[in-house]
């Protein structure tokens, strides 16, 4: 019974390295030829927003020919290892690296069609590479770490008691930090988003308030701003100005001007009062004409 079993698992075993390096070779073949990772000529013409999970992934993976080749390579890589039983721990760890991401980003991107057979290969990668569970356990956890026999000072022995406080302030520094940097110019105040113009249009007829106090417009049908620029506003008097860049005096700005504009070299576009609703803007000039707004997003 023992010794069929074996034969059985022997036989799952080989179809599975063959199977999983035959399946994957296609996909890599399919990145080196184009037939993965290419985009429909009107995909460049819609807006982000209305693209699908597939359209999106597709378009992004797509956008650098050596990444797709780097992907490619990894693949045949995985496969070549996979088809010698010599070689196939080395090559069904590589291939868990290869599908776990791909099944992740299957799921979280919902790619349709893609699902079964990514979480097939993740099953039967999960099969090889449990079939020799106690050589991976006896390599990565039961052998001794590195430098574990060798005689080491004192000091550098004490040293490593701290290493816990160490972990620990790691984490907790960053989670400080990220989350004060987010807050202080990453904060999304009440005119946070994307607003179009009512009725009559100006040249622009999109108004984009966007994180650090920046705000940019945009004309219809153009992928560039018309104009960009940093904001202000006063709660307790309703007051909204809106400085730009004079078009004449825009060099390269340093990166930390984004956050600390130089005053000085900006130019009112608009100041006045606001009315702010959660999907309505208003804003009234000087001459006291108004602009209304509607929230798209």
């Amino acid at each position: 019974m023992r010794a069929s079993w074996q034969k059985t698992h022997l036989y799952l075993f080989t179809f599975s390295r063959y199977f999983l390096a035959t399946i994957i070779l296609m996909y890599a073949f399919g990145k080196i030829v184009g037939t993965q990772f290419s985009s429909q000529p009107s995909v460049y013409d819609r807006p982000v927003s209305s693209l699908s999970g597939f359209e999106l992934t597709w378009f992004y993976y797509g956008y650098s020919y050596w990444y797709g080749m780097f992907l490619a390579g990894s693949q045949i890589t995985a496969a070549l290892l996979l088809f010698f039983r010599r070689t196939t721990r080395l090559g069904v760890m590589l291939y868990l690296a290869i599908i776990g991401n791909i099944v992740v980003l299957d799921f979280a991107y919902d790619i349709e069609g893609a699902k079964g057979m990514a979480v097939l290969l993740t099953v039967l990668a999960l099969f090889v590479f449990l079939s020799e569970w106690r050589v991976f356990y006896q390599y990565f956890l039961a052998e001794p770490a590195a430098f574990e026999g060798m005689e080491q000072p004192i000091w550098f022995n004490r040293t490593r008691r701290v290493k816990l406080v160490y972990i620990a302030a790691v984490f907790l520094g960053f989670w400080a930090l990220t989350t004060t940097l987010k807050t202080k110019y990453m904060a999304q105040n009440q005119f946070y988003g994307t607003w179009q113009v009512q009725g009559r249009e100006p040249a622009w007829n999109r108004l984009h308030f966007e994180a650090a106090n920046t705000f940019s417009l945009y004309e219809p049908g153009q992928a560039k701003p018309s104009r960009q620029g940093f904001y202000r506003f006063n709660d307790a008097r309703h007051e909204l100005t809106l400085q730009v860049e004079p078009p004449s005096s825009r060099p390269q700005r340093e990166s930390n001007e984004v956050l600390y504009p130089d005053s000085t070299q900006l130019e009112t576009f608009f100041t006045g009062r606001y009315e702010l609703k959660p999907r309505q803007l208003r804003l009234r000039g000087a001459n006291g004409q108004f602009l209304t707004f509607t929230r798209i997003r």
